[in-house]
């Protein structure tokens, strides 16, 4: 592991750009196992398939889960400025609830179709041994675009399954792409909020938005140059800091003023300066397209 380490959070050339038809967006520790992070390992975890299981994971939630944590996020004085603008932005980031040891909360985007992405330590468990294999896989993961103020405007979303490299905890390897379950009515996550681009493969440079819900009851927003650490070069860094609850939080370039751009990497740690997060790569591409086309 780097010296970028991971925290749980609890209380190159040819940039591919992915599309989403009918919604007229285009969404959003040790070196990995083979010879290279193309090579990489994946895995797919079934989470709730079944309406009973979907039905499960909703009641949860909504009969006390959303609100009991609502009782513990900051209302004011954030670490960051809140995201006042609204836009896509507003419908497409929000929170994802699990239940690992306890119940807990990361930030995730849509960006697909019917595809979520957050960072892989925000699924998982890591179990005193360390090892990646042998993490727990979380429960009753639920989406909430948009989240507010203990509320859900959009509704919320089961997850059917995880999509994330074996060694997720290898440098680079930090994401987990969410395959969702349509809304009661048949609507897939994107027709209902839209969804963010999102790019593999993208360069460091030029101005980054970083987006998270660091235990706060609305989405904090920060911004600055996106470069990349000279001993780390899977990750990208940003001089901004949110802390623990923005895990899996989405680093957005070419932000435009509806609210759109494109995800390059997912938050996963921080130190006194930076905020660090996966860099979308060739690992990532291939989860997404898994989630897109189980």
């Amino acid at each position: 592991m780097t010296a970028i380490g991971r925290a749980r959070s609890w209380a190159a050339a040819g940039v591919l750009l992915i599309g989403v038809a009918g919604c007229g967006l285009v969404p959003h520790a040790s070196r990995p196992a083979g010879g290279g992070p193309t090579e990489a390992k994946i895995t797919a975890h079934e989470a709730a398939l079944t309406a009973t299981e979907q039905q499960h994971v909703e009641q949860y939630w909504a009969g006390r889960g959303i609100a009991a944590m609502a009782r513990t996020d900051r209302s004011g004085a954030f670490v960051q400025p809140e995201w006042d603008k609204g836009g896509a932005i507003a419908r497409t980031v929000g929170r994802i609830y699990v239940t690992g040891a306890q119940d807990a909360a990361c930030t995730a985007t849509a960006v697909g179709t019917n595809t979520v992405v957050t960072a892989a330590h925000c699924v998982r468990t890591t179990l005193p041994d360390g090892s990646s294999r042998t993490a727990t896989w979380d429960k009753n993961l639920y989406f909430v675009p948009g989240y507010r103020d203990g509320q859900s405007p959009h509704g919320g979303f089961t997850v059917r399954r995880v999509h994330m490299a074996e060694d997720w905890q290898a440098d680079g390897s930090d994401v987990a792409m969410l395959e969702m379950n349509p809304a009661a009515d048949g609507r897939s996550v994107s027709a209902v909020v839209g969804a963010q681009k999102i790019a593999f493969g993208a360069k460091p440079g030029g101005s980054t938005h970083q987006f998270g819900y660091p235990y706060t009851s609305r989405v904090l927003h920060c911004e600055g140059p996106g470069t990349q650490p000279g001993d780390a070069p899977r990750f990208l860094r940003i001089p901004c800091r949110m802390g623990v609850g923005s895990s899996g939080g989405p680093y957005i370039v070419d932000l435009d003023p509806a609210g759109i751009g494109t995800v390059v990497a997912v938050n996963v740690s921080s130190d006194a300066a930076y905020s660090y997060g996966t860099a979308l790569g060739p690992v990532a591409g291939r989860l997404f397209t898994q989630s897109e086309h189980p």
